[in-house]
């Protein structure tokens, strides 16, 4: 079930928000508990049955082994110890070895019929929805028994800690000490009207964002790799431009989309997303970008590697690592692994830059510069990082790496043209293009560019100057006038629905 969709919208959270806040308004926790459980699990199943069950397993599966952590920790201190460490490894090695077998086993099997000119055949297997989120959200939870961090836990806390449907499908992946105290106060507190309407002013930004923008970008994006071969040097370099702006408001707008539906139930989500295009350098970018997902490799990689505290040396090795990981951990692919290779080597580089000008006191002659040079070195560093990420996401959104060659190819040899008339028809809203016409600019020359370049600058000024919807919603306030908006927007996004997709994060 996507949350763009008619059956979320005007079914599926009605009856979850009526059922949920009438059983905790009468101090029912338990049964309000129950009630969220299963609509997420509902909202699991509905894209298939059988990837409920894969779910389902799952959890039975690792809350089996947190009871045993939890038997083998109360026993005497040597024998408990080496039976959570077993029970430890055995949840995190099944986990990895259910996520291997349906996210990487066709992707081996090709690679070793590659080199060994073997003949293997593939399965073909279906990536159920969300495995990779609940997944890695789920290995945390055993870690963290095994270091003690968690004491107890009910099944029906731990069931809905790993299917709670805002955050399920898609991440952010959060960690107990976040969700269970939340969780222990269904039931006794009342409801936030403050909260639950920036919760839906929050959610209706994050379907805008979603409907109305990342999708008028991804028809350009989808025509464009489906004809490589016919683009030219401008096509090219709108198809690199469109893509990471689609990615942006698809990702973005599905993390407020997730954190306005948990502020709708008194649940806070962790930012996971906080407007990575603003960054200074790609350290930066990885801070604000899948924020979660940065969290989950440190804590349960980088520092158990050593992290920084055996050597410069060792500490860049363990940060390739985590990029070559975090490419992995996005799809079983080359391309992937390319992506997380640019990523993680200019990671390094600037690292190693940062430590430089910390030992030699560059910071401190930087602010001796003036305003005015102080904002030109600014600009440039996001400028520099935006057009870094966004070439290397070609890698990315590429099927194969010979189809992202031949993109950069045709970037640089294409030639200067005007754009393809397919490229920016799908900016052509009818709700934009009747004004247009009714004005006369139809009858302009290079009419049919106009609503797709001004869609792309209001766009960009967006993402690098105004606010991001997180801070927007921290200060809403429920007013009639911010109300009409937002019923408008909402409006206009539900009219704009027949084109229903899903989120690209569904796809990791």
């Amino acid at each position: 079930m996507l949350f763009n969709s008619y059956i979320f919208l005007f079914l599926f959270l009605p009856l979850c928000l009526g059922g949920y806040y009438l059983l905790a308004h009468f101090g029912k926790a338990k049964p309000a508990k129950l009630c969220l459980t299963g609509f997420s699990l509902w909202f699991y199943g509905y894209f298939n049955p059988s990837y409920l069950l894969i779910m389902l397993f799952s959890i039975l599966f690792n809350y089996g082994i947190f009871r045993l952590l939890i038997s083998a920790r109360k026993k005497n201190r040597m024998s408990g110890i080496a039976g959570s460490r077993f029970w430890m490894t055995i949840g995190v090695l099944s986990n990895l070895g259910i996520l291997f077998y349906f996210k990487y086993y066709d992707f081996f099997i090709e690679n070793v019929n590659a080199v060994f000119d073997t003949s293997f055949m593939l399965k073909g297997i279906l990536l159920p929805l969300g495995i990779s989120f609940f997944t890695f959200q789920q290995i945390g939870f055993v870690v963290d028994s095994y270091r003690g961090e968690i004491e107890s836990c009910s099944f029906l806390d731990y069931s809905l800690f790993v299917s709670f449907f805002p955050q399920l499908i898609a991440g952010p992946i959060v960690n107990h000490n976040e969700m269970m105290p939340q969780f222990e106060q269904i039931g006794h507190r009342q409801m936030d009207w403050n909260q639950f309407t920036s919760g839906v002013y929050l959610f209706t930004l994050g379907m805008v964002k979603k409907v109305l923008v990342a999708d008028t970008f991804g028809k350009a994006v989808n025509w464009g790799y489906s004809n490589v071969s016919g683009l030219t040097g401008v096509d090219s370099a709108l198809l690199i431009l469109f893509y990471v702006l689609q990615l942006y408001f698809d990702f973005s707008g599905y993390c407020n989309m997730a954190r306005g539906l948990g502020w709708l139930f008194g649940i806070e989500i962790p930012v996971n997303f906080n407007s990575p295009y603003k960054a200074v350098d790609i350290v930066d970018f990885w801070k604000r970008w899948h924020i979660t997902l940065s969290r989950f490799f440190t804590k349960y990689v980088y520092i158990p590697l050593g992290g920084n505290r055996k050597g410069r040396g060792r500490m860049y090795g363990n940060l390739f690592m985590i990029y070559l990981l975090s490419g992995i951990w996005h799809g079983a692919g080359w391309t992937y692994v390319l992506w997380s290779v640019t990523q993680g080597v200019l990671y390094i580089l600037t690292r190693m830059w940062r430590l430089y000008k910390k030992e030699r006191k560059v910071p401190a002659a930087e602010k001796e510069k003036s305003p005015f040079l102080q904002k030109l070195v600014r600009g440039g560093g996001i400028l520099f990082t935006f057009v870094y990420f966004s070439l290397t996401c070609v890698f990315f959104r590429s099927e194969t790496v010979a189809q992202a060659l031949e993109i950069f190819r045709r970037l640089f040899t294409g030639g200067i043209a005007v754009p393809a008339e397919a490229m920016t028809q799908g900016f052509n809203l009818d709700e934009f293009w009747y004004v247009m016409k009714l004005l006369h600019l139809d009858r302009l020359p290079y009419s049919q560019m106009y609503l797709c370049g001004g869609i792309t600058l209001i766009t960009l000024i967006v993402v690098f100057a105004a606010p991001n919807a997180d801070e927007l919603a921290e200060r809403f306030k429920p007013k009639v006038w911010n109300a009409l908006v937002m019923a408008g927007l909402f409006l206009w996004c539900v009219l704009s629905l027949s084109g229903v997709s899903s989120f690209l994060y569904f796809n990791f």
